[in-house]
């Protein structure tokens, strides 16, 4: 059978490109935010895994396909573990753990939530989700999507810089001990990205000098 990471790195990536050229009405674009971000997610994953003892297996396949059937007018985390259910019957990825996979990407959706993510390979996946959205990198995914999507100066990049309405709630619904700490400083270092970038714009940044 069919090498389950190699099916579901190909999904993942075939699906990027559907969303980015939906988004966009048009097949040429210059940043794939989508791909980005499922890669980030996967990385954050598979160490998350190790630090909190999730099994590695269901959180990597979760991982890769989480946002597999997103677009503007599904419900991708149903779909999503929909459609993971039908790529990973097809590949030698253990069958018992195909329900688990499914489980995690049916309860990744959304930005923060009070009631707990279980059991911990679904919290490991929501955690590292979220994650890929808050500190440097986040700064860095936010402003390739925003100039390629036509935002072409960089006041216009500060001003769009998305999270202040939602990221402090963000780091409060991470689940996983590591998870938190991290979430805390990559909320600080966003903020303080955005802020020293808005300072500088100005020339906030410059003091007058005092000759001795």
């Amino acid at each position: 059978m069919a090498n389950w990471r190699e099916v579901v790195h190909d999904a993942a990536y075939e699906s990027s490109l559907s969303q980015m050229r939906a988004r966009r009405g048009e097949d040429t674009f210059h940043y794939n935010y989508r791909w980005e971000h499922v890669q980030a997610v996967v990385r954050l994953s598979i160490r998350l895994a190790a630090l909190t003892g999730a099994d590695a297996e269901i959180v990597e396949a979760a991982a890769w396909l989480h946002d597999v059937a997103k677009g503007e007018d599904t419900d991708h985390g149903r779909e999503g573990a929909q459609a993971a259910r039908r790529i990973l019957a097809e590949t030698d990825f253990p069958p018992v753990k195909i329900p688990a996979v499914a489980h995690a990407i049916a309860q990744h959706v959304g930005l923060w939530r009070k009631a707990p993510v279980e059991p911990l390979e679904a919290a490991v996946l929501w955690d590292a989700d979220k994650l890929s959205k808050l500190g440097a990198t986040a700064v860095l995914h936010f402003t390739g999507n925003l100039v390629d999507g036509g935002k072409g100066d960089t006041r216009a990049l500060i001003d769009a810089l998305p999270g202040e309405d939602w990221q402090p709630r963000t780091v409060e619904s991470l689940h996983t001990a590591p998870a938190r700490a991290a979430g805390q400083q990559r909320l600080a270092a966003y903020r303080a990205f955005v802020r020293r970038a808005a300072r500088e714009y100005d020339g906030g940044d410059l003091v007058q000098a005092h000759s001795p």
